[in-house]
């Protein structure tokens, strides 16, 4: 059970925050949550959670929403979802090299400045989610090598900060293996999104880490 490791009685708070896989249109759902893992999560005892996900968001605009809405307040755990809207920015818009590594950089530095932030308000633990992909349509098995590149700088990021407080969470094995198991479809709507079964697996592989907290 997620709370085995906490004090009857006791609420964590965990800020949920990135681009659509976090998102789930919380902001057209009375709880404000979403329909996607936020949501499962806050269900579970124990768990306050709040929803800061935004449709399309890059690091530096995760960032900024932060420090706009998220930022006097403390939060016990964050988890953080990003980085497909860098893949897509760098594998599909015709960016040279030179201007592609200057987004990838300046992405990477403002993922360390809301690392820092979260840090400096006492978040105890964050948990950054890998950024995962599907070959569904075709032409995204393209954008692999841009998503390993940008996993490597996320990766890259994180090292610099005590392990036990920013944990980088690998989940493209087992989506892939419920996409084994199941189909594509019954995992993810169109290659970067997730279906409720899909969501149902981040949320058990998220439960997992939390739960060690």
């Amino acid at each position: 059970m997620l709370t085995a490791g906490r004090k009857r009685g006791c609420t964590m708070d965990i800020l949920f925050l990135g681009d659509s896989i976090t998102d789930c249109g919380h902001c057209f759902t009375a709880d404000n949550l979403g329909d996607g893992f936020v949501k499962k999560l806050s269900l579970l005892p124990g768990i306050n959670a709040v929803n800061g996900g935004s449709d399309g968001f890059t690091f530096p605009r995760v960032l900024q929403k932060w420090e706009r809405l998220y930022a006097q307040n403390q939060y016990d755990c964050a988890v953080i979802t990003g980085g497909v809207n860098e893949t897509a920015v760098i594998a599909g818009t015709g960016l040279s090299e030179e201007q592609a590594a200057l987004f990838l950089e300046r992405s990477a530095e403002a993922l360390r400045f809301l690392l820092e932030g979260l840090i400096r308000q006492r978040t105890k633990r964050i948990l950054l989610v890998e950024p995962f992909l599907f070959p569904v349509p075709e032409y995204l098995s393209l954008w692999i090598p841009s998503l390993q590149r940008v996993r490597r700088r996320i990766k890259k990021t994180a090292s610099v900060f005590d392990p036990n407080t920013v944990f980088y969470l690998s989940v493209q094995k087992e989506l892939d293996l419920l996409a084994g198991q199941a189909g594509l479809s019954a995992v993810t709507t169109d290659g970067i999104h997730l279906t409720k079964a899909g969501h149902d697996c981040l949320a058990k592989l998220l439960e997992g880490s939390i739960s060690r907290f």
